[in-house]
């Protein structure tokens, strides 16, 4: 099974805005999706919050890439910070573990109601001992599954995390119920 996420492009303005409210109505996609070094523009800019005032009014994620890119890294976990204290009923989903500030990612879905972890594009085997360690305990509600496929390809990523030694109902929340629950999909999926 596959449900869209539209990508933002901060430059778009208002007609972003519309497209991403016309693919969620009309079109049947899930959530919003973005990555802000590709526009070289920090995610607690203001030229995002319509897009994210668009996705609470939705009733959406907005999953982001957090951690090092190649260059210059406009999308460090703090700046989450800024987004989650503004606006506290979206719902943000930090992509790539935040890796290699993957303790400040931890920081903020802990301190934030509404901010999560997404584990992809870092191999389970190669994952800090502090993400592991927050997955398998009190960080369980708040952290999704994710290859970025094809950076990972899925049947080495589940192999990778059958050896993580989770406990068997993180395991379910992780590789399941928790991206049921926050991309609203219980109803549409058994």
């Amino acid at each position: 099974r596959f449900s869209g996420l539209l990508g933002i492009d901060p430059y778009m303005g208002m007609d972003g805005v519309r497209a991403l409210e016309d693919a969620v109505v009309n079109m049947g996609f899930i959530g919003a999706h973005l990555y802000p070094h590709w526009f070289d523009l920090e995610p607690n800019q203001a030229r995002y919050y319509p897009f994210y005032s668009k996705c609470i009014e939705l009733d959406i994620p907005i999953q982001m890439q957090v951690g090092q890119y190649r260059c210059r890294s406009v999308g460090r976990p703090i700046y989450l910070d800024d987004i989650a204290c503004d606006l506290p009923e979206l719902k943000l989903i930090g992509s790539h573990v935040g890796i290699p500030w993957e303790n400040e990612m931890i920081a903020m879905a802990w301190k934030h109601e509404n901010v999560y972890i997404c584990t992809d594009a870092h191999s389970p085997k190669y994952w800090p001992p502090s993400v592991v360690q927050y997955l398998n305990s009190y960080g369980q509600d708040k952290v999704i599954f994710g290859t970025d496929f094809p950076v990972l390809r899925f049947k080495r990523t589940v192999d990778e995390i059958n050896q993580l030694a989770l406990k068997p109902l993180v395991r379910r929340k992780f590789m399941r119920d928790n991206v049921l629950k926050l991309y609203n999909l219980g109803d549409k999926i058994t």
